[in-house]
């Protein structure tokens, strides 16, 4: 009996340290994007390091309320710090219209807000045919190194990959890659 107790106490121990270790050393945390390929959660600056421990909505469940609420494109999906509260937000384009969807990470409640761009006729024109692991290629193409991030994104009526990429010197470097041709737009060395 001894045993087993010190063994399921060991296990705790070991779990506890293992989500700790993630929430430190992971600022971006992958889930699965249905029909197309993965999102990134960003963990925003004021989040507190210990964000695992506080939420009690998984990033994969939050991922699937946004999905059932809002169809579209998820162009940012973060976990945020609103007024002391925890939410996942995701920044959805469909059409004219970009919506921001909120899950809040304690109860799982569900809001969204709607901005029309009623000037962005161009917008449905541009597709996106470039995925999230071709723009990794891309950029690792262009500068040798580790991924930080990855942004779907619009810039002047294009959808755009932000993409963060850390170098085995530790400079950053930071590329714009068209998510319509693939082509590489900017690269920005950190100083």
């Amino acid at each position: 009996m001894k045993k087993v107790v010190m063994t399921m106490v060991g296990a705790l121990i070991v779990g506890s340290l293992s989500v700790t270790a993630f929430a430190h050393s992971n600022q971006y945390y992958s889930v699965p994007q249905k029909n197309t390929s993965t999102v990134y959660l960003q963990i925003d600056d004021d989040v507190k390091h210990n964000w695992a421990k506080l939420v009690r909505i998984t990033p994969e469940k939050a991922l699937k309320k946004v999905q059932d609420a809002q169809s579209g494109i998820i162009t940012e999906w973060k976990l945020d710090d609103e007024d002391g509260f925890l939410v996942y937000k995701a920044e959805i384009r469909n059409k004219h219209q970009e919506f921001d969807v909120y899950v809040d990470a304690m109860t799982g409640d569900v809001w969204q807000t709607v901005d029309h761009d009623d000037d962005d006729n161009q917008w449905n024109k541009q597709q996106v045919k470039i995925s999230v692991e071709q723009a990794k290629k891309i950029a690792l193409a262009k500068v040798s190194g580790t991924i930080k991030s990855i942004k779907l994104d619009e810039d002047d009526n294009h959808y755009v990959y932000e993409v963060e990429v850390k170098t085995a010197k530790g400079q950053e470097v930071d590329l714009e890659i068209s998510a319509t041709t693939g082509a590489v737009l900017d690269v920005d060395w950190d100083d």
